[in-house]
């Protein structure tokens, strides 16, 4: 099997290590890369010095997309900035390739919808990679809330920040593609997009979201650095709730975390720590905490469910349609805070 990486970053190089975890040496690897940077990384984002990539992992390094095309890969995983998601994914897609893209799938709506028509009249497998959806504890909400532990859904709560000026050590935050708009840059569309794909997994698509963005600290970026947004979501056809979204590129110690409030209970799930706590029938709490948890786990999760899906020819749970659905909620909320107003899904 030919594997063309489209990007070879951090997100990059740790698909490609479990690639060859999982596969050993039966792929075969192409790269499309444009800056070519020599940093090999290890599974913690730490410099592996005096290492080459391209030669410890026996990379056919193409600088044209159409040049590395013409090798006839049979899957493409476009990792590179957002900005150029869709450019790379209709080239990869019009030359057969199933594709595994790296969220968001775009920073825009622009050419989706042409990529959507590509995909419909072929067989192309199309998978959208948010690797929380293997969290477990995003298993543990899904589960309590399906198994009626705490009732009908009274509120969400879901908070997700990092420090952007810490969050790559080893290069300049103001050169990251988080950091500028022109790369798809920002926590909504960086950090916030996560939240949206297991929100919309677990309670399904909004029709509403009043936001608040803007930049509250000294980061040389030309984006926002902290957004709020208020999601309003139906459970039944007479029957509202809201789910609150926080992130930021400023809290140190990161923080991730969400809190579900059912008429029957709660539930505090802290992802970073792999714990969570539920309150239910009384005061007692049960703790679920996931000592095993390993976050590249997640990461090989993915990788091994979109394998099967291309050996099955079946269409994945996270598809192109998923990876729309939670642009959309993230474009919604950078338009409302830019427009000061409630915008609408339908809007888009």
């Amino acid at each position: 099997m030919k594997i063309l990486m489209i990007g070879l970053g951090s997100i990059g190089q740790r698909h490609l290590r479990n690639i060859r975890k999982l596969y050993g040496t039966s792929c075969e690897i192409l790269a499309y890369r444009t800056r070519g940077l020599q940093r090999t990384f290890t599974d913690e984002m730490q410099i592996r010095n005096g290492v080459n990539l391209e030669e410890e992992f026996k990379i056919k390094v193409f600088n044209d997309l159409n040049y590395a095309l013409e090798e006839k890969p049979d899957i493409a995983f476009v990792t590179n900035i957002t900005a150029r998601h869709m450019e790379c994914a209709i080239a990869a897609a019009r030359a057969g390739c199933d594709l595994f893209i790296e969220k968001p799938v775009s920073d825009s709506l622009d050419r989706c919808r042409e990529f959507a028509g590509i995909i419909e009249n072929s067989n192309c497998i199309v998978y959208v990679g948010y690797q929380n959806r293997f969290h477990p504890c995003i298993a543990d909400i899904k589960n309590i809330i399906n198994g009626g532990g705490i009732g009908s859904i009274i509120s969400v709560e879901n908070e997700f920040g990092e420090r952007l000026s810490t969050m790559h050590p080893y290069e300049d935050y103001r050169t990251t593609y988080m950091a500028q708009k022109k790369m798809g840059g920002g926590p909504i569309l960086n950090l916030q997009i996560h939240c949206l794909d297991y929100l919309q997994c677990i309670f399904g698509s909004p029709e509403s979201v009043f936001a608040v963005a803007g930049t509250a600290s000294g980061l040389d970026i030309d984006v926002e650095d902290n957004a709020s947004s208020l999601y309003c979501f139906r459970q039944k056809k007479d029957k509202i709730f809201p789910i609150y979204s926080h992130t930021d590129f400023l809290q140190y110690p990161p923080v991730h975390k969400v809190k579900v409030v059912g008429e029957k209970g709660r539930i505090e799930a802290d992802l970073n720590a792999a714990i969570t706590k539920i309150y239910a029938d009384g005061p007692s709490v049960q703790i679920l905490e996931h000592k095993k948890f390993a976050r590249n786990d997640m990461f090989v999760k993915e990788i091994q469910e979109f394998m099967e899906c291309v050996k099955e020819r079946r269409t994945p749970e996270s598809d192109f349609r998923q990876g729309i659905l939670s642009l959309k909620m993230a474009l919604a909320a950078k338009k409302s805070a830019e427009e000061n107003r409630l915008v609408y899904l339908e809007e888009f």
